[in-house]
Formats: structure tokens, sequence, C-alpha cells
């Protein structure tokens, strides 16, 4: 009987060291995320870029990848987008017109450079030129040099980002080279 009794209480209290140590097992992972958004918040609010591939038009600095530097020849795209947009032309004629040129579109530019990119809005066949990446281009503020990120909220365990609106978006003025002047955005 005694040797049952003790068998049985040594199980009970490993059980319990189980469970107490599965316990903070799971308070690690999400102390450690939440360490980590906070991280990058501050970055964010101190004007760095935290974003996996820069917008078209820019790419990260060599010795700082928290800093946006011009990338010339997607650069002159971008110009002649807004010149082409404030001449009068609509965004389907300028896809239209930048297709024909066969200028490769950001997410085809990006593969060209390198980069490990993949545009999920995209069709898999598609590799040119759209409405949608126009106009993504003439809303974009960054290329005034205004650094706006955490325009979107990506919950742990969900695949999909939630917009948040434009009152929660981190906004730093002057972080980087600007594309476009004031003006002409």
């Amino acid at each position: 009987d005694n040797v049952d009794k003790n068998y049985f209480d040594l199980d009970t209290s490993e059980d319990m060291m189980i469970d107490v140590k599965n316990m903070f097992n799971g308070f690690y992972p999400r102390d450690i995320s939440n360490k980590v958004r906070s991280t990058f918040r501050t970055k964010q609010h101190a004007g760095k870029f935290i974003g996996a591939f820069a917008s078209y038009g820019y790419k990260k600095d060599s010795t700082d990848h928290n800093q946006l530097v011009v990338d010339e020849p997607a650069a002159e795209v971008v110009r002649r987008i807004f010149s082409m947009y404030l001449s009068g032309l609509g965004q389907n004629t300028i896809a239209k017109r930048l297709n024909e040129e066969n200028i490769p579109c950001p997410s085809e530019y990006k593969k060209m450079q390198g980069l490990n990119y993949r545009n999920c809005n995209r069709l898999e066949s598609t590799a040119y030129w759209t409405y949608s990446s126009i106009r993504n281009i003439l809303r974009n503020e960054i290329y005034t040099g205004v650094m706006v990120q955490n325009k979107s909220f990506r919950q742990i365990c969900k695949h999909k980002a939630m917009k948040l609106p434009k009152e929660e978006w981190i906004i730093v003025p002057d972080t980087h080279e600007a594309i476009i002047d004031r003006n002409t955005f």
C-alpha cells in the first residue's frame, strides 16, 4: 500500500509541475511578441522603415536597412506616373502606356533586383501594370519623404491583416529623400 501511495503522490506532483511549466511556456511567446511589437513601434515613431520591402522607387540603404534611399530607375517611373496623371491621363491609360513600353511593374522590378518578393494581390500569371498599381503609387505619401507605417495590424496566428484607421497610422515627415514634391502629390 505505501509503495502505491508514494508512487501516486510522485506522479501527481510531476503532473502539476508539467501543468505549471506549460502555463508559463504559454506566456513566453506572447511576452516576446509584445516586446518585438513594442520595438517596431519605437522604430516607426523614430521614422525608421521596418517593412520587408521598400515601396517601388525606393530601396533599403545597404548599411542601414531601416533607412530608405531613392532607387533612381524606379523613381524615374514614379515621376513619370505623376507627370502623366497631372497632364490628364487616367490610371488605366498610364498602365497601358507603361506596359506598351515594356516597363516592368513593381512586382517584376523587385524580382529583377533579386528580391524574393511575392505580391499576394495579383494573379500569378500577371506581370504588368494595372489600374490598382498606378492608383497605389499616386496615393502613397511616402514619395513626398514622409514615412507612413502602421497602416494595418496582423493579429498573432492570423493571416489576414486588418486595416487601421488613419488616426492610428504612424506618420513621420522628412525621413528620406522625396521623389515627388508636396505640391505635385
